[in-house]
């Protein structure tokens, strides 16, 4: 009897110390994981397919080939998949790399992210600067900080508080000789920057504030009514826009 109750109390340790553990940290592997909960400390999952719903207190790190993540990030993000769906807050820094990457986040700090297809919520929210290198880019949210952006093909309609740098140039090949990249520009652009692609259109709801040089191997299109006395154009001239 004394044993019985000797072997209870002992499970009974070691289930609290799990318990506690988990509320410390948490880190999971396989081929499918399926977790939601909150944690004080770090959370790492690796696996085929990841579905997180919780919050962190410090680090997370994610890796799989399809990962799907509603989280909230009080240290460092770390996202390496094929396929990405993010959707929290991230106090530290980001880094996303990726096939497919859908982000509808809030950010405090730097974001690297790449991607051959990068799409960026209109509620994202970047405090600091942004570095993308993306096949193609679809960016709706709004970035306190610097925006750069190294694309095939882009299209912006966020608002840029901070200047911006996105050179878009499609890859050449055999039978793709000629650059045909293009970048449309239907946002806020607030202190200016640069822009270089084979295309550059302003559409409907442009507004650009402070001096943007575009570099392009046409005169940009501009929409009915469109301010562009903040544009300063440049001829491409053959020249690589990287």
């Amino acid at each position: 009897m004394k044993f019985m109750l000797l072997t209870a109390a002992a499970a009974t340790a070691l289930i609290g110390e799990s318990a506690l553990a988990q509320s410390r940290s948490v880190d999971m592997s396989g081929i499918v994981v399926d977790w939601s909960g909150d944690v004080e400390g770090n959370g790492e999952f690796s696996a085929a397919a990841i579905d997180v719903d919780g919050s962190f207190g410090g680090n997370l790190v994610l890796s799989g080939a399809a990962i799907d993540a509603r989280a909230r990030v009080g240290g460092r993000l770390s996202a390496d998949g094929g396929a990405i769906d993010f959707e929290g807050a991230v106090s530290g820094p980001a880094e996303f790399n990726g096939g497919a990457v859908d982000i509808e986040a809030s950010f405090g700090d730097h974001v690297e992210i790449n991607a051959g297809a990068l799409g960026v919520d209109r509620d994202s929210v970047f405090a600091g600067d942004v570095d993308i290198a993306a096949g193609a880019l679809h960016f709706s949210g709004r970035v306190e900080g610097r925006l750069m952006a190294e694309v095939g093909d882009a299209e912006f309609d966020g608002v840029a508080v901070g200047p911006i740098e996105i050179s878009a140039e499609r890859r050449r090949g055999m039978f793709n000789r000629r650059d045909r990249s293009e970048i449309t520009i239907a946002g806020q652009i607030q202190q200016g920057g640069s822009v270089c692609a084979h295309e550059v259109i302003f559409e409907s709801g442009a507004e650009v504030t402070g001096t943007l040089t575009v570099t392009a191997d046409e005169m940009p299109e501009y929409p009915a009514g469109f301010d562009s006395s903040n544009i300063r154009f440049v001829e491409r001239d053959g020249e690589s826009c990287r």
